[in-house]
């Protein structure tokens, strides 16, 4: 089971180095980051399972940390720190979609009872989240009178690429290299710069589909038809492909935090940089 991943952001650095020695021991995935600034370019590009930022930063209030995490990743729990507590900045936090609100300096015991609660809740959320498009995709199946997506020819879709539509390569085409990175497709294989990649199917697959169309934008909604064969809105499909992104991302990329392989285009989709 992979570690929940979690941001911190404060920037007291006594606070932030105890608040990630204390979660680290939980057996959390942390990241640090000791301002608003950097916090926010984190955000747009990684996803974390939790966000606990301090409500007062020195170079912005944590609110608009908040805000870009919802932005961005909409499902992410956010617990809001303020070593200045009154009913207004807790309705504040609130009001943004923070979770939970602690006064510092928080016990380690209500700490983790609140990260606990939060991951709970996110669980929750996305496995209503699955189950919701699962059976939005049935219903459709029977209104329609058609196959269900399992066994359905996969559909061509009218706008995938701002441009044009994707392109798919040649059958006999086994081989596929743009960079340093190869994929052949009869070995299921992948390498970087000749380095083996530990890739699952659809890692593998949505690093193909990638390639094949290295240099244009592809749609969310058009990457989950073609890697796992759900006909889904680019809402739902955005919050499916965008784990599978994050997970290519850790063993592609040499830098996950600056990709220079998967690139994301904001409100388009996902393209691979040629």
């Amino acid at each position: 089971m992979e570690k929940p991943e979690i941001l911190i952001v404060d920037d007291e650095q006594n606070i932030l180095l105890l608040l990630s020695e204390t979660l680290e021991d939980e057996g959390y995935a942390i990241t640090t980051k000791n301002n608003g600034k950097d916090a926010i370019a984190t955000l747009a590009e990684n996803e974390f399972d939790l966000l606990l930022v301090d409500l007062k930063l020195k170079d912005m209030d944590g609110t608009q940390v908040m805000r870009e995490a919802k932005k961005h990743w909409p499902d992410t729990v956010v617990i809001m720190l303020t070593g200045h507590g009154s009913l207004e900045s807790a309705m504040e936090a609130i009001k943004y979609g923070a979770s939970d609100y602690l006064l510092k300096p928080a016990s380690a015991a209500d700490l983790k009872e609140s990260i606990r609660r939060g991951l709970d809740k996110r669980r929750e959320g996305l496995q209503q989240q699955r189950m919701a498009n699962q059976a939005r995709e049935f219903a459709r199946t029977i209104i329609e009178g058609g196959e269900t997506t399992a066994t359905a020819a996969p559909a061509r879709p009218k706008t995938a690429a701002p441009d044009s539509a994707p392109r798919t390569r040649p059958a006999d085409e086994e081989i596929v290299t743009v960079s340093d990175v190869a994929v052949d497709v009869k070995r299921h294989e992948a390498r970087r710069s000749g380095d083996l990649l530990d890739l699952t199917p659809t890692e593998f697959s949505l690093l193909v589909t990638l390639m094949n169309n290295a240099g244009r934008v592809l749609s969310c909604k058009y990457l989950v038809k073609q890697v796992q064969n759900y006909d889904l809105s680019e809402y739902d499909s955005r919050s499916m492909i965008r784990v599978h992104i994050k997970h290519l991302r850790h063993k592609i990329e040499r830098d996950p935090n600056n990709p220079e392989y998967i690139i994301n285009v904001r409100g388009l989709g996902y393209k691979f940089g040629a």
